[in-house]
């Protein structure tokens, strides 16, 4: 279905999916403890692959990528990873698609007055505006026991089988691999003598390529506009909402979405 490969983007070294042929489309992952190329994105590549060239790399501190963190931009330092991975491959131009924390980085940079990544066309699913910071406050607090995991995916999936069994296992181990709890929590370290940051919220209403939102109806970690208000922000944007889902329409409705996110992609 795809491949696993790495590659060494500057001294980084980057492992990533691949498969299919033609325009490439990019794929970006949520950030949650657990959260890697593969557990976003393995019910979606084999239907994209068929109309593109995928590519679903691992960011810096998850997943199989080294475990890197940067205290004085995160996301910049993401982001430059990511445009980096793109001149190694030799890439230039894509079209995007981000889960979660994934998709509002992307949105970020969609609305940059000179965007550092060259975005075709975008979807994000769950990602971008505000978020119920309680509910994010479950996240954050991960033990690394297989228990606390149940109820971080009791977070972000609404059906019962996304929450035990062989699916628990996976993100379970995917989590301790060696240093991905460290990468994940380093983000909340401050020093008590750092001085607060201003916060830069991004004006959605810059993005200039076309963008389809994704969301749940059920999610725990959006609140219930999320998409309705979203859209409004963005010209030449849409929106879809799926019923009996939470915070990953692309693995519970993973069919519907692929369908969606194909006609989107190839016909606007």
């Amino acid at each position: 279905m795809f491949q696993s490969k790495y590659v060494m983007v500057g001294n980084i070294r980057t492992h990533y999916l691949e498969a299919g042929e033609g325009e490439p489309l990019i794929l970006i992952h949520s950030g949650e403890y657990g959260g890697s190329a593969e557990n976003s994105w393995e019910y979606n590549i084999e239907a994209l692959s068929k109309h593109f060239h995928v590519y679903a790399l691992d960011m810096v501190g998850f997943g199989h990528t080294d475990k890197l963190f940067n205290f004085d931009d995160p996301q910049a330092f993401r982001l430059n990873h990511i445009q980096e991975f793109m001149q190694v491959m030799c890439i230039n131009e894509a079209s995007f698609m981000g889960s979660s924390v994934g998709g509002g980085m992307l949105l970020a940079v969609a609305a940059q007055e000179q965007p550092i990544l060259p975005i075709k066309k975008l979807i994000v699913i769950s990602g971008g505006g505000p978020i119920d910071l309680e509910a994010f406050g479950i996240l954050t607090k991960y033990d690394c026991t297989k228990e606390y995991m149940e109820k971080v995916l009791d977070l972000i999936f609404y059906e019962d089988k996304w929450k035990s069994g062989e699916y628990l296992e996976k993100r379970y181990e995917s989590s301790l691999i060696p240093g991905a709890w460290e990468a994940a929590s380093a983000a909340r370290l401050k020093s008590p003598v750092a001085k607060e940051k201003e916060r830069h919220i991004p004006d959605y209403g810059k993005i200039k390529v076309p963008v389809l939102i994704c969301g749940g109806e059920n999610d725990k970690l959006k609140y219930p506009d999320y998409a309705e208000k979203l859209q409004s922000s963005i010209p030449n944007s849409q929106a879809k909402m799926f019923e009996k889902c939470r915070h990953n329409a692309h693995i519970e409705h993973a069919e519907e979405f692929n369908e969606l996110a194909l006609e989107f992609l190839l016909n606007n």
